[in-house]
Formats: C-alpha cells, sequence, structure tokens
C-alpha cells in the first residue's frame, strides 16, 4: 500500500522527507486519532499515500507509527479550555507551528487536507487556505467541535456521523457541501461484525458490559460499586472494564455483593465483548456510538460531563431518538436510578429486543470507506 511502511518503526520521519497526497490532520485523543486511522486506512486500501499531522503529546505519536504510516508531529498547543496564561502561549505558539505546517504541506505535495478535529489539526487549516490545497472536514460528533467549525467555513466538503450535526454548520450556502455518511471505523472493528454469528437468544442470566474507555470512567466504577448489592438477586452476569486505578475496588464490591463478575483494567479485544453482551454502560463519545450501533447493542449512556460543549449529550440522543439507548443526566446520576433502569429493562427482554433491532438500523459500517472514496473524487475532480 502507498504510503505504508512494512517497518512501524520507520513511520516516524523528519517533516523534510514527509510525502502524502493526502494529509489526515488532528489528533491528541484517542477518538480523533483512531478517526484518523480508520480513514487512513481506507485511503492506503485504495493505493494513495497519506501522511499524518500531528502533536508532539497525543498518542498518534504511538499509534500511528504502530500502523505503519508516516507521522509529523508540531509542537501544537491546546488553546480552548485552558488557563489565561496557558492560552496565550498557544496562541502565540501558532503562527511558528502553522509556518512549519505549511512547509510540511508544500514539502509532501499535498492535493488534500483531512481535519479530523482537535487543535492538533489548526495548523494544518491555516496553512492549507494560502497554499490553495483544499480542505475537508470529517466531524464524528453530533455537536460539532470548534476546531471543524471553523475548519468548515473554508471546507471544500463537510462529512458528519449524524444527521442533526448538519444543522450545526449552518448556512445555506454550506449546506450543500455537507454530507451525512457516518462515524469512520477501523477496518478491525467492521471486520469483526461482518462475520459474526446472530446475538444469542435474549434469556437469563443477562449479560452486562461495563466500559468507560481505555482508562476507565471513575463514574462508572463508583456507581456499580454503589448498585452491586442491589443487584445480588438479579438474573445478570457483568464484564466490567474499569481502568487499572480501579480494578481491585471494583471487583471487590462485586464479590462482596455474590454478583457474577468479572474484572478487567484494559479489555483488548472489545469487539468479542460487544457480541457477547446484551446491554453496555458507557460514556457517549462518538466512536463508542457508532460502534454500539454496529454491534447491535442497546447501551444505558452516561455522557462524560465536561466534554467540549456537551457533545456526548448530543451523541447519546442520537440513539436515545432511534429508541435504542437510555441517557443519564452526569450531574445527576446516582446508583439507584441506575439500578432501577436497568432491573426495569431486565425484566422485559421484549423490550431490549427492540432496542437491540433499533441499535443495529443506527449502524453505518461503510462510513470510513465511501468518505475516502469522496475525498479521491474531490481530488481528481481538482487535477481536470
Amino acid at each position: 500500500m502507498t504510503g505504508v511502511h512494512d517497518a512501524p518503526r520507520r513511520s516516524r520521519t523528519a517533516e523534510a522527507g514527509a510525502r502524502g497526497r493526502f494529509v489526515i490532520a488532528g489528533g491528541g485523543t484517542g477518538g480523533h486519532v483512531t478517526l484518523a486511522l480508520a480513514l487512513g486506512e481506507e485511503l492506503a486500501a485504495l493505493g494513495e499515500s497519506v501522511l499524518f499531522l500531528g502533536t508532539t503529546r497525543g498518542l498518534e505519536t504511538r499509534l500511528v507509527p504502530e500502523a505503519g504510516f508516516e507521522l509529523v508531529t508540531l509542537p501544537s498547543r491546546q488553546a480552548v479550555g485552558t488557563r489565561a496564561l496557558a492560552r496565550a502561549a498557544a496562541v502565540a505558539a501558532l503562527v511558528p507551528t502553522t509556518l512549519r505546517a505549511g512547509r510540511v504541506l508544500h514539502r509532501a505535495r499535498a492535493q488534500l487536507v483531512i481535519s479530523v478535529g482537535g487543535y492538533a489539526a489548526v495548523p494544518a487549516v491555516l496553512a492549507a487556505v494560502p497554499l490553495r490545497v483544499p480542505i475537508v472536514v470529517v466531524e464524528p460528533n453530533a455537536q460539532p467541535g470548534r476546531t471543524n467549525r471553523l475548519a468548515a467555513r473554508v471546507a471544500a466538503r463537510i462529512f458528519v456521523g449524524f444527521e442533526g450535526a448538519t444543522t450545526a454548520f449552518g448556512g445555506a450556502r454550506r449546506a450543500a457541501r455537507v454530507r451525512c455518511l457516518g462515524v469512520p471505523l477501523r477496518r478491525s472493528m467492521r471486520d469483526a461484525f461482518h462475520a459474526a454469528a446472530p446475538r444469542r437468544a435474549l434469556e437469563p442470566p443477562f449479560r452486562l458490559l461495563v466500559f468507560g474507555g481505555s482508562q476507565g470512567a471513575r463514574q462508572l466504577n463508583e456507581a456499580m460499586i454503589e448498585a452491586a448489592p442491589a443487584l445480588r438477586d438479579s438474573a445478570l452476569q457483568v464484564f466490567h472494564q474499569s481502568g487499572a486505578a480501579d480494578r481491585d475496588r471494583v471487583a471487590a464490591a462485586y464479590a462482596d455483593a455474590g454478583v457474577h463478575a468479572e474484572v478487567v483494567a484494559f479489555e483488548p479485544d472489545m469487539p468479542a465483548r460487544y457480541r457477547w453482551a446484551d446491554l453496555a454502560l458507557c460514556r457517549a463519545g462518538a466512536l463508542s456510538i457508532a460502534e454500539l450501533a454496529l454491534a447491535g447493542l442497546p447501551a444505558l449512556l452516561v455522557p462524560l460531563a465536561h466534554a467540549a460543549d456537551d457533545h456526548q449529550s448530543a451523541n447519546a440522543r442520537q440513539l436515545v431518538e432511534a429508541g435504542a439507548a437510555r441517557m443519564f443526566d452526569p450531574r445527576r446520576f446516582a446508583a439507584a436510578d441506575l439500578v432501577e433502569t436497568l432491573l426495569g429493562i431486565l425484566e422485559k427482554p421484549e423490550q431490549l429486543l427492540a432496542m437491540q433491532r433499533s441499535a443495529a438500523q443506527r449502524a453505518r459500517p461503510r462510513a470510513a470507506e465511501a468518505i475516502a472514496e469522496e475525498c479521491r473524487t474531490l481530488v481528481m475532480d481538482a487535477r481536470v
């Protein structure tokens, strides 16, 4: 595949040697990096050269080289949500970082910049404008992030994961450039469900999957610790990814309550867990919502209370309004409410089955492929 090296250790390059007809800009968080890699995989499968532009601090410094792609890092800094001094430093650093991003785009002979959001994408977007390199925005959240809202002003195409995000970009002139194709997922996730066996028959004991990202979620952990005694007599099995910090406490709480549970710090095979479960308790990041739909797995969603622009609540509503999930207000989330809702659903398996069907109807497994194909068409059309 063009742009993909056989040896991951060769993937992180100096900017002078970087090449990539398609530059994917963004990073910092696992969500941004996973989204970027999903698109990179599809572009590489089409034979295109791909260069990743990220930060020196984000997860991309590990995950992108591991996937075999070229990565150039810039000293980008987060300005939004920081204190005044840090914000001023970030703004001051933006000019030299943007100039450096411009050099990268020029030397890479970039023909398209794809912004997946986050502060790491800002220098590449700003640099692309004077160089007349077309910009594409890929926004996975129902409430678009600030970087992508800015980039959308100059974008040739805007791809959104949820219909609700379409109006958030606003303006009749921009509406013609917006496409709702779904949230891009990596091939490993999609392939896991392509030939998967149908879900098991819904019968006791029911299976609950609890997860809060790779590091766990303290709020979910505490809720399940408190809820465990009330679940003693329920026909319930639990698999709980707690993160390393809370693993022993969570496991002890289940054991003391007599609840059948397996607790791990980290689960490397989430597709297998999605297939195992009948119901999930989790956050509402865009990738989690898309994965739940792909798996046809209903959920109890507790959005991250401090997520930027409350975008996780907007994401959660996409499944709630489809009848595939229930959402709790994270600021008033209580174990008693969780127990009442959980047991109420499990007492009516037909309701759980309907939620499964609704979740599956929201799946868009071809999102990454469709976006990559449209990006390629944009570049080809621009050369005509």
